[in-house]
């Protein structure tokens, strides 16, 4: 049973020798009567999709079994050691930004609920994040209300733009606000990049979408939302994106004057935010551990588009004590998520 899973993972982290629990923070659902209404106006069938029935884009077949079966899942998580998984909306196939306010919460309404079903049958080894109207923020606000009162998810996935809109933008504060007071985790994850430069090469997904997480936490900083919300918790997908690795150039413009409404360096404000593992090489995640909070950087595949052996990927990083890393593997998240272990 589920909840006897949960209690032997718990079990298995006891103890100096014992396995600890592992869990993985950044993994994606796809609702498939969503995801009809959205695929078509999404940058990922507009950029990087392949061809499917008919020569329309589509969802690989396997990658759209994994979104949507759940003992396919629970299969592939056994054989990579995950514990938990922290599902979410797979944003990039089924934002639904571009649609009548609405509608897009009937759509929103719909794929949370779908959410919490799955978490309610595997309470043991899923936990659940919605997704938000967030071009009403009033609607948004009331939605992720819902999400945490009466479906017990423990948050939301948001893009890193609404519609040209920046993060940090003031007609977003009541959603911040409403954020904080709940104690929602919001998992920042781009819907994609629209630049026709990105439709190259796949470069939507390998420049455009750590660029796109680069714009929102410089927006959040900037705009005085992690100031004005200082109980925000707020996870940024793929290692923050490039901020983390270049912000000395923030830094320089605070030394020169260039930023006075900052309360410390651009570097400082790092600290504030969550970032999940899912950077591809070792040796930047030894980077990022440096640059923030061991204790704010927790385990991620990116299920099922990433990291294949992500356990291992994080034992390889030998410059991060082996403390650390039994605490990225999944102590991290189950702070920042309330998870019991």
């Amino acid at each position: 049973m589920p909840s006897r899973r949960r209690a032997n993972a718990s079990a298995r982290s006891r103890g100096p020798h014992a396995k600890p629990i592992v869990i993985d923070v950044h993994a994606h659902i796809l609702v498939p009567e969503v995801m009809k209404v959205t695929f078509e106006h999404s940058q990922y069938a507009q950029s990087v999709a392949g061809k499917g029935e008919g020569g329309r884009p589509a969802v690989p077949e396997p990658l759209l079994k994994r979104m949507t079966e759940l003992p396919l899942r629970l299969k592939e998580m056994d054989a990579t050691g995950i514990d938990m998984q922290v599902v979410s909306p797979s944003i990039m196939q089924q934002c639904t930004y571009g649609l009548d306010p609405e509608r897009a919460l009937a759509m929103e309404r719909l794929g949370n609920d779908r959410v919490a079903e799955a978490v309610a049958q595997h309470p043991g080894r899923l936990v659940g994040l919605g997704s938000l109207p967030l071009q009403d923020v009033a609607l948004a606000s009331a939605e992720l209300e819902r999400c945490m009162r009466e479906l017990k998810l423990r948050g939301v996935i948001i893009s890193s733009q609404i519609n040209g809109i920046e993060l940090g933008d003031a007609r977003l504060r009541p959603f911040w606000a409403k954020a904080e007071a709940l104690g929602a985790v919001i998992f920042i994850h781009p819907a994609g990049h629209s630049d026709a430069r990105m439709r190259r090469n796949r470069l939507m997904i390998t420049i455009g979408q750590p660029l796109e997480e680069a714009y929102a936490v410089s927006s959040l900083v900037y705009e005085g939302v992690m100031d004005a919300f200082p109980k925000l918790k707020i996870m940024i997908a793929h290692g923050g994106g490039y901020l983390p690795f270049y912000s000395g150039r923030h830094d320089n413009d605070y030394r020169y004057g260039r930023s006075p409404q900052l309360k410390g360096d651009f570097s400082s404000y790092l600290a504030r935010f969550f970032y999940d593992s899912v950077v591809f090489n070792p040796d930047m995640l030894e980077f990022l551990v440096n640059k923030v909070p061991a204790s704010h950087v927790m385990l991620a595949s990116d299920y099922p588009f990433a990291e294949k052996a992500p356990v291992e990927f994080v034992r390889r990083a030998r410059k991060i004590s082996r403390q650390q890393q039994d605490a990225i593997l999944g102590a991290n998240a189950a702070r920042l998520f309330g998870i019991s272990i």
